[in-house]
């Protein structure tokens, strides 16, 4: 992901959105999962948190509560229905699919924002 969104999921978790993390390869799934919770830090994830879902449980993806989650896309298509306040990051094309009530909270102050992209 570049720096924008980035910082983009970085916010949405905080606001503790449900976060869908999409990738082909496994392994990146991991390591992006474990950054952004080490990103956290000093707060600790307290949600639900699945590195990798296998395809039968992709009914969590329905759950009411905030998770971080990475999956492959093969478990999206598999799911009925994923829930429009799921915001999907898709690691692969660094692209971040959320709807527009997840977007007006993803708000961080102008200058704070600068800061934290600033390279």
């Amino acid at each position: 992901l570049d720096a924008h969104n980035l910082v983009a999921v970085w916010a949405l978790l905080l606001a503790e959105h449900k976060l869908l993390l999409l990738s082909r390869h496994t392994h990146v799934l991991t390591m992006a999962c474990e950054t952004l919770i080490a990103l956290l830090f000093p707060f600790k994830f307290e949600h639900v948190y699945i590195p990798v879902l296998p395809s039968r449980l992709a009914s969590y993806l329905q759950a009411p509560v905030p998770f971080l989650v990475g999956a492959t896309p093969d478990v999206v298509t598999a799911t009925d229905d994923l829930p429009s306040d799921v915001v999907q990051v898709h690691l692969d094309e660094n692209r971040v699919v959320l709807d527009a009530a997840a977007y007006e909270k993803l708000r961080l102050p102008p200058r704070a924002r600068r800061k934290l992209i600033r390279k």
